[in-house]
């Protein structure tokens, strides 16, 4: 059981959830007409800014102990890597600006930054799952971009709930977190990503 919880783990770490979210929006959206060259190109400045970079960047922070492992199993060596990763989905942000992409998408960077923020400020007080964290922003960014677009991929969600309850699990399983640190890294990663695509209408307004 245990096995399978680390494949799980492994599988949704939270540096591969924009990369997730950002080859489902390529594939199911309109932005499914681009030229598969420019999809190529945005995945890869994607995976550049929220993977390479600040996975190269943690694993030093591990070898000079400013963290503790990848999972950033310790609370107290937590707050460079949660300022890493806004820093890297600001980054990410703008390159998708620069790149003219629908504001949308770019309005999800900014739920994504908006929960990383709340949960770093959480974290000098309570551990919280970012675990969770990535895979309730991916399934609020999922809702959200389906309601903005007028879509319907009812199995998406149930997918994306599914594998929600397998990461939370594993979380448990693997005792990283109790039940409550992980109901709580979802539905703050959900109310950050769904709620900035209510965005839309305030252009609009």
């Amino acid at each position: 059981m245990k096995l399978f919880a680390n494949i799980i783990s492994i599988l949704f770490h939270p540096l591969l959830m924009v990369t997730y979210g950002m080859l489902l929006a390529l594939s199911f959206t309109y932005l499914g007409v681009y030229p598969f060259s420019l999809k190529l190109h945005l995945l890869g400045g994607v995976v550049l800014c929220t993977v390479l970079i600040p996975g190269i960047l943690v694993i030093l922070m591990i070898k000079s102990g400013v963290a503790d492992d990848m999972e950033l199993t310790d609370k107290r060596r937590r707050v460079m890597p949660y300022l890493l990763f806004i820093t890297s989905n600001m980054a990410c942000f703008f390159y998708l600006f620069k790149m003219q992409l629908p504001f949308w998408i770019l309005a999800m960077f900014m739920g994504i930054c908006a929960a990383l923020f709340a949960a770093l400020c959480i974290n000098f007080l309570w551990k919280i799952s970012i675990h969770a964290l990535g895979i309730g922003g991916l399934s609020g960014a999922i809702m959200g971009i389906a309601r903005a677009q007028m879509m319907n991929p009812y199995w998406l969600f149930i997918a994306a709930l599914i594998i929600a309850g397998l990461v939370c699990t594993a979380r448990i399983i693997l005792g990283k977190h109790t039940p409550m640190q992980v109901c709580a890294g979802f539905v703050l990663g959900f109310i950050c990503t769904f709620g900035a695509s209510f965005t839309n209408l305030f252009l609009l307004i």
